[in-house]
């Protein structure tokens, strides 16, 4: 899920009904090769995370929303705490 909030830094958003649009389409495939997993594995990734609740639509296409950044954030931040790492880290922070 860090993934989408970089590309929404990277390319930004539009305000939509639902939430915040993406201005970058990324389909399953995209995602998939970007993180090291299946499309498969990345299908069953977002219909995981909508299951709690609906943080990300995923549209035909790519086209992706996100309903909730605070569940996002919380969702990225506790998947780089089970791997050991720390989240939203500044790059200032790390060097020296």
């Amino acid at each position: 899920m860090r993934l989408l909030q970089y590309y929404a830094t990277r390319y930004g958003t539009e305000s939509v009904a639902q939430g915040d649009s993406l201005n970058i389409n990324l389909p399953y495939y995209q995602i998939a090769r970007s993180i090291g997993i299946t499309y498969e594995e990345c299908v069953r990734l977002f219909k995981k995370i909508n299951a709690i609740n609906s943080v990300v639509t995923y549209k035909r296409g790519g086209k992706i929303i996100i309903n909730d950044w605070q569940q996002l954030d919380a969702i990225a931040f506790g998947a780089a705490e089970a791997f050991g790492h720390a989240a939203r880290t500044p790059i200032a922070d790390n060097e020296g």
